[in-house]
């Protein structure tokens, strides 16, 4: 049970963390999700900032995971080449 009024549980949500699981990046639903739809993705999916993989999330309050990396089904994203020295020798 949820005691408190609708501004406290849309910020629950919003600010959920959560972490990339592909460069551990540290994320929130909000900023990962309006990422994501700064790239006209209208799904039900976030972007992570830092390596700009797409992800389906499962978000409860006060906490997100991303699931299944989806990026191959939206070509307007580039994700970017790892960085360091394996990156520069081995990035596509």
């Amino acid at each position: 049970m949820f005691i408190g009024n609708g501004n406290n549980f849309r910020d629950m949500l919003m600010k959920a963390p959560g972490t990339c699981p592909n460069c551990n990046a540290s994320l929130t639903f909000g900023e990962a999700a309006e990422l994501a739809k700064t790239y006209n993705i209208q799904d039900n999916v976030v972007m992570c900032g830092n390596c700009h993989r797409v992800f389906e999330v499962n978000l409860v309050p006060g906490r997100m995971t991303l699931t299944n990396d989806v990026t191959a089904k939206y070509p307007q994203v580039k994700p970017k080449k790892p960085d360091g020295l394996f990156g520069k020798l081995f990035g596509k």
